[in-house]
């Protein structure tokens, strides 16, 4: 019942969210579990290697960008829940920082730290260690005053990548396979770093918003179709967004932290609280079709989706892939979209796929 919801979702989701574009959205893949002990369904439709033609499976892989940071969130959270760090500990604790006494770890999981996106720097370079990524960001302006509002910033989860280090003595990747991927049964889930795994497909987006290139908005039929098999970007996410995963495993990820046990139910809680400072800065965004982003936690998105209700996740966005997942908790279901075309709406194409199940 789920996987044939699924098949014709995507079906029909790859050519209305291809429309605007010209093209059907290359590949489109999802995964979803309704009810506490529903069996998952899965969909894949599209290419694996676009603009080429071999099939997309459902046990393919994808960049999933900075649904990445929630694995962050949680290993920071744990960490705290371990007493090895407290919430409250300023920055300047393992490194320095312009006002680093008065940013918090809480603020960088929360986004409400007012530390500039180094991606905004034009002296940003793919492939630099988080090191020069975090003086990147020590150089420009702040967004805000430390805690006065919220913006969403990749340097926050860089940061917290390097903290989990300094605290644990091991690596950032070490200690998320051994807290999470190994005990969770995610198998199809890795680090990017540098080569690619089995059955991790090509990316793709087409050709606006680059250097030379027309502008992506208004989006417009007729434009290229690039390729995408190294992304600039992938190495350099890193704990903001390195990760590879399938649907499947990122929609059992997403129920296991919403709903599961991966957390403290006090730790919990912080990720699915919506701060003050998130709902005034998200209350004006527009709707993405029947969904909407009203609020924000410690690593989680408050999502909510007409007549299905609220639910937690995280949208991601690299070289040439979308993804999006959330566990919706009025609705007893999880649902993880995941797409190799870069301009895919991942926010329309969940909250669709979330409207079209039964609830649980």
């Amino acid at each position: 019942m789920v996987s044939d919801v699924l098949e014709r979702s995507v079906g029909e989701l790859r050519e209305s969210l291809g429309r605007p574009w010209g093209l059907p959205i290359p590949g489109l893949a999802a995964a979803a579990t309704v009810g506490p002990d529903g069996r998952p369904g899965v969909a894949a439709s599209g290419s694996s290697d676009p603009p080429g033609s071999r099939p997309l499976d459902v046990r393919d892989r994808f960049h999933i960008g900075s649904i990445t940071k929630t694995f962050t969130a949680a290993l920071i959270l744990q960490l705290d829940q371990e007493r090895r760090l407290s919430l409250d500990d300023p920055i300047s604790t393992w490194f320095d920082f312009p006002g680093g006494d008065r940013i918090t770890v809480r603020m960088l999981l929360g986004h409400t730290s007012g530390i500039a996106d180094f991606t905004d720097d034009p002296g940003y370079r793919a492939k630099q260690e988080p090191a020069d990524l975090i003086s990147i960001a020590a150089r420009l302006p702040p967004v805000f005053a430390p805690g006065e509002s919220w913006a969403y910033s990749n340097t926050n989860y860089t940061m917290l990548g390097v903290v989990s280090e300094q605290v644990t003595g091991r690596s950032w990747g070490e200690e998320v396979e051994a807290r999470f991927l190994t005990p969770l049964g995610l198998t199809d889930t890795y680090l990017w770093q540098g080569r690619a795994r089995p059955r991790t497909v090509d990316g793709s987006r087409v050709a606006c918003g680059a250097a030379g290139e027309p502008d992506c908005d208004p989006a417009r039929s007729g434009l290229a179709l690039i390729p995408i098999p190294d992304g600039p970007d992938w190495t350099i996410a890193w704990s903001a967004g390195g990760l590879v995963s399938t649907p499947a495993d990122v929609a059992r990820w997403m129920r296991a932290l919403v709903a599961g046990n991966v957390l403290d139910s006090r730790r919990r809680a912080l990720m699915t609280t919506a701060t003050p400072q998130s709902i005034a800065a998200l209350r004006t965004l527009p709707a993405f079709g029947n969904l909407r982003w009203t609020g924000a936690g410690l690593g989680l998105f408050r999502y909510e989706v007409e007549r299905r209700g609220t639910g937690w996740g995280h949208e991601g966005l690299i070289d040439g892939f979308t993804a999006n997942a959330a566990h919706m908790i009025d609705a007893g279901m999880t649902v993880a979209v995941t797409s190799n075309f870069q301009m895919t709406d991942s926010f329309t194409a969940l909250g669709e796929i979330v409207a079209a199940l039964p609830t649980g």
